[in-house]
């Protein structure tokens, strides 16, 4: 399992009218374990939003601090505000503890989690048993490579009653959407933005509760390698090019003084990608045995501010993969594909940039905003400045 890597995504769509979710969850990474809770808080709104912060975050604290199920829960319990109209402290929630190839799940009153092995349902054993009156359902798995867990809230399995379905959207039915939607290459971010958006469909665009899914996955690593401007001394532009180009895994370059570079450490040509740019985006171009080459400063400028908003509107991975333009490709990339991420940042001032108001440290900025949301996504992400 060493080779592999565990990597998560999750979507979530508002209860119509709400500006804040009922549905939280938590992610806690400590070395190689990773802990995550979903929860569901009751009713929508504030309320439920309060309720179901509190449960995701202490539970997540307290697991990772490896506290019994049993004193994590009851925790919750004695902390959850009561629910003056309904006089219950109530969230649901799943707990996920993956570490190595073996996977846990403690789940209550959510919609039992989901496992694709090679793109088919697996049913698991559970152990049902009652801590105080909370009836909890454990599992323990033996993960494999390209296994996915789809975890979920009930405002997935409820979508469409009383508008197009009956009784809701039927755990095999979610099964079969899964079965059919699987490649290897999904990545888990691009899986639970289709299941909700799917439910959304239910729904009517209008949903009648919050709607999350949380996809985890066990999948190979995927090194990504990108350099952003050449070496501040061109003496040193073969030895970084050797390092850059002897780095496992795909190989982008960003900009056009950075191609040239690149071309001639190579002996190959720049070739342009016609009809590749739009109004917004520069055209990108091909060299032999580079992976990607786009332009600088505007395309890194549009990718970091995509990264920005992935952050908060999850389902913007669908619209990230319909597109060819250089945007689109590098955000894909580097979003989807990468798992380990070596930026390589020049250090030489770009002349160029002079007339578009783009100082050095403008650049380097963009870089930060960049690997922060990179890192907050998951990504193990490495700047080496040269």
């Amino acid at each position: 399992m060493e080779s592999l890597f565990i990597e998560s995504g999750h979507a979530s769509i508002n209860k119509h009218d709400e500006s804040l979710c009922g549905d939280s969850y938590h992610i806690t990474k400590d070395g190689g374990k990773l802990t995550i809770v979903l929860s569901d808080g009751l009713g929508s709104g504030v309320k439920a939003n309060i309720l179901s912060t509190l449960t995701s975050t202490i539970l997540s604290t307290l697991m990772s601090r490896k506290l019994p199920v049993d004193e994590c829960i009851e925790t919750v319990a004695s902390t959850l505000p009561m629910c003056k109209e309904r006089k219950l402290a109530y969230s649901t929630f799943t707990m996920a503890q993956i570490e190595g190839a073996q996977a846990r799940l403690v789940q209550y009153d959510n919609p039992r989690a989901i496992l694709l092995r090679n793109g088919k349902s697996v049913d698991y054993p559970t152990t049902v048993r009652f801590i105080g009156e909370k009836e909890i359902h454990e599992s323990t798995l033996r993960l494999q490579e390209n296994d996915l867990i789809v975890l979920m809230t009930d405002g997935i399995t409820n979508a469409g009653v009383g508008k197009v379905m009956q009784d809701g959207w039927a755990r095999k039915d979610v099964i079969e959407c899964l079965e059919r939607w699987y490649t290897p290459e999904l990545s888990p971010q691009h899986l639970a933005a289709m299941l909700v958006n799917a439910a959304l469909s239910l729904c009517l665009d209008s949903p009648d509760d919050d709607i999350t899914a949380l996809v985890c996955k066990v999948r190979a690593r995927q090194a990504v390698n990108v350099i952003i401007g050449p070496p501040a001394d061109p003496k040193d532009d073969d030895r970084v090019l050797r390092l850059f180009f002897a780095k496992e895994g795909k190989h982008v370059v960003c900009g056009g003084t950075t191609a040239h570079t690149v071309s001639r450490f190579l002996g190959k040509p720049i070739i342009p990608v016609l009809e590749s740019g739009t109004d917004t985006v520069p055209a990108i171009a091909q060299i032999a045995g580079v992976d990607l080459v786009t332009e600088g400063v505007i395309t890194l400028q549009q990718v970091a501010e995509l990264a920005e908003k992935y952050a908060s509107d999850n389902r913007v991975s669908l619209s990230i993969s319909e597109k060819t333009d250089g945007v689109s490709l590098l955000a894909e990339l580097l979003f989807e594909q990468a798992t380990d991420i070596t930026i390589f940042q020049g250090q030489a001032v770009n002349e160029a940039h002079d007339s578009l108001d783009i100082g050095f440290d403008s650049k380097a900025m963009l870089i930060k905003r960049l690997t922060k949301s990179l890192t907050d996504m998951g990504k193990n992400v490495k700047v080496s400045r040269c």
